[in-house]
């Protein structure tokens, strides 16, 4: 199964103020993963694996799909709330897409959880996962998990999967360092986040120049201390 690891584009100033116009109250890895959710190509019939009409992201996903949405808890508004460890509760093959935002770090058997996920995915479809990474401990009730890429790319090819690329949501070690020790008090935040995100660009052009993206063995000092992951697996068509 061929699995690749993009390389994050390099962070810029146009970057950091594009970013910041989802909000200054979210961090840098939410306002990244809102970012990529609204660029995501999705169509026909959806399953969103942890959300709900009350889910953060929800209105950046297109309004015209088919959605079906499952969750453990009413606050979310999904579809179809099922109990923990209950199987999902649709038919083979019946999704082209599925869609798991910040949940499966939540799941203890998270493997389990991907393979249901697989069999109601329908062959050569689409499934979408946004994961964190170094990201402190957080309960919705409990927090299991954190995996390496080596991790998603066996898990993923034991289930079935090809074309499976993972992208770390990164903008730079400095601006994921705040998310560890925190951004400040809500006077500061602002600043201090600028501050560290304008090291971060400037570290960046000095390191790679122009080269576009954090990229190598430099690179990928940064990278693996990403916030996130974003998760990108095609089911295979004869599975």
């Amino acid at each position: 199964m061929p699995f690749t690891i993009l390389d994050p584009p390099l962070p810029s100033f146009a970057q950091f103020r594009y970013l910041r116009r989802y909000g200054g109250k979210l961090t840098m890895l939410r306002r990244m993963e809102i970012d990529l959710i609204s660029k995501l190509d999705l169509s026909g019939e959806v399953l969103d694996f942890g959300g709900g009409e009350t889910a953060n992201y929800r209105r950046y996903l297109p309004q015209d799909l088919t959605l079906r949405s499952v969750n453990i808890s009413e606050e979310f508004s999904p579809t179809d709330l099922v109990a923990v460890d209950d199987p999902i509760p649709f038919e083979d093959s019946r999704f082209d897409a599925v869609v798991t935002f910040n949940t499966l770090e939540h799941i203890y058997d998270d493997r389990g959880s991907l393979a249901d996920i697989t069999r109601v995915l329908k062959p050569g479809g689409a499934l979408h996962i946004i994961v964190p990474w170094m990201y402190p401990v957080h309960g919705h009730p409990d927090d299991f998990n954190r995996h390496t890429p080596s991790w998603w790319a066996a898990t993923l090819a034991g289930l079935g999967y090809e074309e499976v690329s993972l992208l770390p949501l990164v903008f730079g070690r400095r601006t994921s360092a705040l998310l560890i020790k925190g951004r400040g008090d809500k006077l500061v935040r602002g600043l201090v986040e600028t501050a560290a995100a304008a090291l971060d660009i400037l570290e960046a052009r000095v390191r790679f120049g122009s080269a576009g993206a954090y990229s190598g063995r430099r690179g990928q000092t940064v990278w693996s201390s990403a916030p996130g992951w974003y998760i990108k697996a095609m089911k295979a068509t004869d599975v």
